[in-house]
């Protein structure tokens, strides 16, 4: 029980974090220059310019209807996050709306890409706990959960139609501008989820795949695992070594690679997340476990 209230009140604390986040982007850098946003908070923004309602409101008015599809989808957990999430946001708009008389940039592009990158991450740390904050979070959410999308690439393409809308509204100009803003959103938001530290999986075929896992277990440090493959041209029987690295132990591996075996053929390709044990350092004791064994099918092989 305490586990699961821990774990509801972290959610909470990184909503509101990232709300907060978010509500310094719109305010401090996007309605001075009458610039727009994404998602619902962008079309409260274009009706906060032609009716001068507070956007907060508006936000939270206009997110009522998403929250039966937050209901429907994602059940009643996601429901009431949403509603936390739309709520705080919606607060903090309206709270922080003073920034906007202080004109901190001059440039509208300055603007738009100051209040991207604090939208981006904001929103980002959002997703990342696993919370969302209304608007377009949910939709984008049931668009993940059933076709694995990226939750940036997803809100920039629906985002792209309220651009389209919002150049007719306030005017073309600005419409340009906010599309910098909307992509270094997206590509934050990313980068926030999946996280600054890049992985990489490595392909590995070689005739001393014994060797190859002894190597990447006590030189590079990490796990790997031992596909059993065959060549279309020869069929002849290949073992194909899987090991996910970080981007610093690529050049790292490749090295060591090519000294145990020259004619190795290595495929190098990004991972966009990690989830599950085996990717973190074992402890010593595992570490030299596995060595003993993978050198024990050396001898063998030899």
């Amino acid at each position: 029980m305490f586990k699961k209230w821990s774990s509801t009140l972290y959610v909470m604390a990184m909503v509101t974090l990232g709300t907060f986040l978010f509500a310094i982007g719109i305010n401090a850098f996007v309605v001075p220059h009458k610039l727009v946003s994404g998602g619902i908070s962008g079309v409260a923004l274009m009706l906060y310019y032609l009716t001068g309602i507070q956007v907060g409101t508006l936000n939270l008015l206009l997110n009522i209807p998403v929250l039966y599809a937050a209901y429907r989808w994602l059940g009643r957990w996601h429901v009431m996050i949403t509603i936390f999430g739309t709520v705080v946001s919606s607060v903090f708009i309206n709270m922080l709306r003073f920034l906007a008389d202080y004109n901190l940039t001059s440039d509208p592009l300055v603007g738009a890409i100051l209040g991207g990158l604090f939208c981006g991450i904001g929103v980002g740390t959002v997703y990342r706990s696993g919370g969302n904050a209304g608007g377009l979070d949910p939709i984008a959410l049931i668009i993940r959960k059933y076709y694995g999308l990226q939750i940036g690439s997803i809100v920039l393409g629906i985002n792209m139609v309220i651009l389209t809308i919002a150049a007719f509204v306030v005017n073309i100009e600005a419409a340009a501008v906010t599309l910098v803003s909307l992509y270094i959103s997206a590509m934050l938001t990313n980068r926030v989820i999946v996280g600054f530290d890049q992985r990489k999986a490595v392909f590995i075929i070689s005739y001393k795949p014994y060797k190859i896992c002894d190597l990447i277990i006590n030189q590079i440090g990490r796990g790997a695992t031992i596909l059993n493959g065959e060549g279309a041209y020869t069929h002849q029987h290949k073992q194909v070594i899987l090991v996910v690295v970080s981007l610093m132990q690529v050049a790292k591996l490749k090295k060591a690679v090519e000294e145990e075996d020259p004619t190795a053929f290595l495929m190098v390709t990004d991972v966009a997340e990690v989830i599950g044990g085996g990717f973190t350092l074992p402890s010593k004791a595992e570490t030299q476990q596995a060595i003993e064994r993978i050198r024990a099918r050396v001898e063998v092989n030899e």
